[in-house]
């Protein structure tokens, strides 16, 4: 029987990091299966937080159809819960247990509906996610690359910020290496870049909904450090300074409205 002091408000943390100091991963696993399935839990508005962290414990534990059933129920209770995102996460879990067909299904899926939105009301960010989730974890380089070369030419049609254009190119360019290289395009964007790299608009908020994005071959470390160095030039914080490290269930600070730990600090974001 779990102790009162750890609800009304649910405040596990001290507790889950004592479970880790004594038994590693599967004893905060332990830890907030028991606090999360107990009914003083529910309802809390810590509880969705402290699902995230099972999900992310399960993950790194490689017990994936547990963290698949975790994130169907993160859909559930969160109302705040992204559903692009969270199902984006469920395909790439899938396909880290190797059921590749059903990652691969729900994929084409989220596609399909982001090519149905009008383009004022597509979820680009999640979409590029699952286009490396279908990139990186199913192994479909050249569906990936068609899909970052639609969403670039429909990117150049509408003038979207030079930023995210650039930011689609760089990982079209990744893993299209020279096996699936469009010179042409390459030069469409390149244009692009060079004529619209310093418009404004203002009815833009003062936080940018993206930044420059890396380009391969560069240091991970590297990489994220110099996006937050470009973002720190563009908005100023409460004292100047972006904080650092984020929390991992911080929203992330590159505009994207996504946590940090699925977005900059994802392994399918960094890959490269």
């Amino acid at each position: 029987m779990l102790p009162d002091s750890l609800f009304k408000p649910l405040d596990l943390d001290d507790a889950l990091e004592k479970a880790f100091v004594d038994g590693g991963r599967p004893a905060v696993v332990d830890l907030l299966e028991s606090a999360l399935g107990d009914p003083r839990a529910q309802g809390d508005e810590a509880f969705a937080d402290y699902l995230d962290e099972l999900i992310e414990q399960l993950t790194e534990l490689e017990r994936y159809p547990e963290a698949i059933a975790a994130t169907y129920r993160l859909i559930e209770v969160d109302a705040e819960a992204l559903r692009a995102e969270e199902l984006g996460s469920i395909a790439q879990l899938h396909a880290l247990n190797g059921d590749l067909d059903t990652s691969r299904a729900m994929l084409l899926e989220l596609r399909a509906e982001h090519e149905t939105a009008a383009p004022e009301d597509r979820d680009l960010w999640h979409s590029l996610m699952n286009t490396l989730v279908m990139a990186d974890n199913i192994g479909d380089p050249a569906l990936a690359v068609e899909w970052l070369s639609e969403d670039l030419r429909t990117g150049l049609d509408l003038h979207w910020d030079p930023d995210l254009i650039q930011g689609i190119n760089g990982h079209r360019k990744r893993i299209a290496g020279t096996t699936f290289a469009d010179p042409r395009l390459d030069n469409q964007v390149q244009h692009y870049l060079e004529n619209n790299q310093f418009v404004t608009h203002a009815e833009e908020p003062a936080a940018p909904q993206h930044t420059r994005y890396p380009y391969p071959g560069t240091d991970k470390r590297e990489i994220e450090l110099g996006m937050r160095a470009d973002l720190n030039a563009r908005i100023d914080g409460p004292d100047g300074q972006i904080p650092w490290p984020p929390g991992r269930n911080d929203t992330c600070w590159c505009g994207s409205g996504t946590k940090y730990k699925k977005c900059c600090a994802s392994p399918s974001f960094l890959a490269g």
